[in-house]
């Protein structure tokens, strides 16, 4: 399989970049499926059966917040490259394949009552997604395929913004089977450390 640049191949470039966009979409709609009044609702209160979609609720924001930070950090990948291979279109089916999992996780987890079993299933996806995240990028610059190649400190701050969602969320996956929910704040640390390296990587830039 070819080499395909953003200029000279804007047709080959723009449907491996509308492929991720529209797994995303699906995604982000699946999320929603998993919500919906329980099945004895109409025999209940409204401020019951409310109650009762509560962990439902809770692990679909989480889900969108999750999805939508990994649209954003791939949105961003995209923006760096300047060709694709056949290596890294490879690559990004395992990837997507990962994202179309996160609506199961979710399920899981809104069904799973709080048991730390779930947690931990639904860290070790997140972990897994950050893992094939990491390669993907690897892949590019090891290539030639990133507009710019990643040199000196701005390399080393790109390392820590892939390296971090890997840890936090790789080591949630243990944890959680000790601390349950409370694992919840190690992929809500990630956000706030996220952002910091990135003002640090624009200040380099």
């Amino acid at each position: 399989m070819g080499c395909y640049d953003r200029d000279a191949d804007s047709v080959e470039f723009g449907r491996f970049v509308t492929l991720t966009d529209g797994v995303f979409a699906i995604a982000l709609t699946l999320l929603v499926l998993d919500l919906a009044l329980p099945e004895q609702a109409a025999a209940l209160p409204l401020a019951q059966a409310l109650a009762e979609t509560g962990p439902r609720f809770f692990a679909f924001v989480i889900s969108v917040a999750v999805v939508g930070t990994f649209f954003l950090s791939h949105h961003e990948f995209v923006a760096m490259l300047q060709k694709v291979d056949g290596g890294l279109l490879g690559l990004s089916i395992p990837y997507l394949g990962l994202i179309v999992l996160i609506p199961f996780a979710q399920s899981v987890l809104g069904e799973g009552s709080g048991e730390p079993l779930a947690f931990a299933l639904y860290g070790a996806l997140l972990g897994f997604t950050s893992i094939a995240a990491a390669v993907m990028l690897w892949h590019a610059h090891r290539r030639g395929l990133l507009r710019e190649p990643l040199t000196g400190f701005e390399a080393r701050l790109e390392v820590a913004r892939t390296g971090v969602p890997i840890v936090l969320f790789g080591s949630s996956a243990g944890l959680a089977l000790v601390i349950g929910e409370w694992v919840v704040l190690f992929w809500v640390a990630i956000w706030p450390i996220d952002a910091v390296l990135a003002r640090l990587e624009r200040r380099a830039v």
